[in-house]
């Protein structure tokens, strides 16, 4: 999600060393039918929407997709014109009669939460007319782009210039504003949480997406749902808000897509793509045969 705000700037500081993995396989599985009407092939491949320089995560069986599929789909479209992006972020992410943002948080994390604020270069205004979900975010990007990350080199976009080059359409599954509505609809104890989560692991942002990203790299998804399950998303309400109930959106429109013909390449953050709760095991219980190819 952080993605969003990530595109909004127009510059990163310089990358810091990280210990990942140079070569992997991320994981990719292919869905297909098994009643009468389910005629398309959807190939499913967990993405992280930032990528360290000098990986290489394709793979033959990913080239061997791309060439396949008809078209691409992703999370949302509109990510390549920032302005338009940080409007909708700030029509949705600032309301009047906010309390200042260090009484959102317990007393024992306001000298964490000073020591972010500074490092991220958002004035202390800025967030504190921000509704908490918004100001978690900001300050959630903001720790990523510290470490010199940013979306320009993203998965999403790398795929998204490779399926224009070819002409092949590119489709999404949500929008900028309906994605953050999901955010922006979480009730006021789960957004406090949410800001708790991201000043706690303030500390280790390095490490979080170091071990994040080699598990996407080496297919793991287990180690993505262990992940997965801490920070944020450890809160069911919030859980149930951002990834269940947005990942039966995708299924169900994924579902109408496999009833005509066609083959689609389906690239969205890794996490909708493990555990119980993943896209592809809500497109099983609908009938469809699900193969992990990698």
């Amino acid at each position: 999600m952080a993605s969003l705000l990530l595109t909004a700037c127009n510059s990163a500081p310089d990358p810091v060393t990280l210990n990942t993995v140079k070569t992997g396989t991320p994981a990719l599985w292919k869905v297909s039918g098994t009643k009468p009407g389910q005629v398309g092939v959807a190939y499913m491949f967990g993405t992280i929407h930032i990528l360290p320089n000098d990986v290489q995560w394709r793979t033959p069986a990913l080239e061997t997709v791309i060439a396949e599929s008809d078209h691409l789909v992703i999370e949302v479209l509109g990510l390549d014109d920032p302005q338009s992006a940080a409007k909708i972020f700030s029509r949705l992410a600032v309301s009047p009669g906010q309390e200042q943002l260090d009484t959102r948080i317990k007393p024992s994390l306001r000298d964490d939460l000073d020591r972010i604020i500074d490092a991220s270069k958002i004035s202390e205004r800025t967030l504190n007319r921000m509704e908490t979900w918004a100001a978690a975010l900001s300050l959630a990007s903001a720790q990523t782009r510290s470490l010199g990350l940013d979306s320009s080199g993203g998965v999403e976009k790398k795929l998204t210039a490779q399926f224009e080059k070819a002409g092949k359409p590119i489709v999404a599954l949500e929008t900028i504003e309906s994605q953050l509505s999901y955010f922006d609809r979480l009730p006021e104890t789960q957004q406090r949480l949410m800001l708790t989560s991201v000043i706690e692991e303030s500390v280790d942002s390095q490490q979080a997406f170091e071990e994040l990203f080699n598990a996407w790299m080496t297919g793991d998804v287990e180690q993505i749902v262990t992940l997965s399950d801490t920070g944020i998303l450890n809160d069911p309400k919030t859980r149930e808000f951002l990834l269940v109930t947005r990942n039966e959106d995708w299924a169900e429109q994924l579902d109408k897509r496999l009833q005509k013909p066609g083959t689609s390449l389906v690239a969205v953050g890794a996490a909708h793509l493990a555990g119980p709760d993943a896209v592809q095991e809500m497109l099983a219980k609908r009938g469809y045969k699900v193969e992990k190819i990698q």
